[in-house]
């Protein structure tokens, strides 16, 4: 365990992380594997156990492998090379295989999986390294900063505060991060009026809709959806009803009608999760203001429309990881970590947002014309190999980091 005592300049030579999702933590554990010693706060008592993010996009399986914990991801998940566009009415408008890619990467595909595999993974990978400690129940709710560096207070489990120093700290704790607010950055976008509603059900929505894939987006003007295929469920996620409040739309009667209404059985019987949420489109005017990094949900939020937001992060967090290394080893001076902003800013900004708006768009049309058109062209990429090759190459989060890895 790393001890708490402070160096001579009055901060703890370490490397402080707010937040343990997975941005926090692949940060904490990039940290380490590079020597680092590293302090995490984690407001919650136990490890995230919530089921929002299930997409893990090819580039992300790169880090998480050279992280060693990929294994938590594919033994718990389903690899899903296939995804697709429908029309709910009309069916498959354009399919897409990420075999394609086999030269580009070495995981071809995506995987769907419940993102609390990969947290407890983590958590496990950073109880056995050297210099890495971990305070559960300690939620960041300041950080001052001068020329030598941080210090964040906390407040912990039984009420009381306790600030903690270090030479940096990287804040991931969340999209109402206090030290986002605290820092004064401008956290600019917008939010949708449509809210979504999501459901979890272990019936075989093949048996319903012979030729799914693993992964569907289904375009539908008044009632849009979304299907994943996890390893021993389906998640369906709806266009929230304007009519119908959160507590309707998550009740039994409610949300079983609605499944069977989509899917044309009473088979379709509710298991697991249920939840409701409002879609943002926000990016933080800056990812550095000084020794302080902000990463993940603190830096940018999206429609989770396109499964990018996790793996957003997790980008975020290796990056910043490898920044701080070099700054630390005096490999490269501290303005090293503008570059960190400027690149991932340039994903949430150019990459991110413009696919997840797209996305999310495609599906809720609902001009007749604009949807004809839209669904005509994604046809034609569908069709041509090379089109289809760059298309998959955005949508699968490489090409915009490869861009973005080459800013200067």
């Amino acid at each position: 365990m790393l001890s708490t005592g402070l160096a001579m300049n009055g901060f703890a030579d370490r490397v402080v992380v707010a937040g343990g999702g997975p941005t926090g933590l692949v940060t904490a554990l990039s940290l380490a594997k590079q020597g680092i010693p590293v302090l995490l706060l984690e407001a919650q008592k136990l490890p995230h156990d919530h089921r929002r993010a299930t997409t893990f996009h090819p580039p992300t399986l790169e880090y998480l492998d050279a992280l060693g914990v990929l294994d938590a991801v594919l033994d718990n998940g389903r690899i899903t090379p296939v995804w697709q566009f429908r029309d709910r009415h009309a069916g498959c408008v354009a399919e897409f295989d990420l075999a394609a890619l086999n030269d580009e990467t070495p995981h071809p595909y995506r995987v769907q999986c419940e993102q609390y595999n990969l947290n407890h993974a983590l958590y496990r990978s950073l109880r056995d390294s050297d210099g890495v400690e971990l305070l559960m129940g300690a939620r960041a709710v300041d950080a001052t900063q001068d020329a030598d560096g941080v210090t964040v207070t906390v407040v912990l489990a039984d009420g009381g505060r306790e600030d903690f120093g270090g030479r940096f700290l990287v804040a991931a704790d969340g999209a109402r991060s206090a030290v986002r607010r605290q820092l004064d950055v401008p956290f600019d976008g917008f939010t949708y009026e449509q809210k979504v509603v999501q459901y979890g059900t272990q019936f075989d929505i093949s048996e319903a809709i012979p030729d799914v894939a693993g992964v569907a987006y289904i375009s539908d003007p008044d009632e849009w959806c979304v299907l994943l295929h996890l390893d021993d469920y389906w998640r369906v996620t709806f266009s929230a009803r304007s009519d119908e409040d959160d507590d309707a739309a998550m009740t039994d009667d409610v949300a079983e009608a609605r499944m069977a209404a989509f899917l044309g059985t009473r088979g379709a019987k509710l298991a697991l999760h249920r939840n409701v949420w409002r879609i943002h489109q926000r990016v933080a005017d800056t990812m550095r203001v000084g020794r302080i990094l902000l990463a993940g949900d603190a830096a940018h939020i999206n429609s989770p429309i396109g499964g990018m937001g996790m793996n957003s992060g997790v980008h975020d967090a290796v990056n910043a990881a490898d920044k701080l290394g070099k700054v630390w080893r005096r490999e490269g001076e501290i303005d090293l970590l503008d570059r960190y902003s400027r690149q991932r800013r340039h994903v949430a900004l150019a990459d991110v947002r413009e696919q997840t708006v797209r996305n999310t768009r495609f599906l809720n049309e609902k001009d007749r014309k604009v949807r004809a058109e839209s669904q005509k062209k994604l046809r034609e990429v569908a069709a041509d190999p090379v089109k289809a090759h760059d298309y998959m190459m955005r949508s699968a989060m490489i090409s915009g980091l490869r861009e973005a890895n080459a800013l200067a």
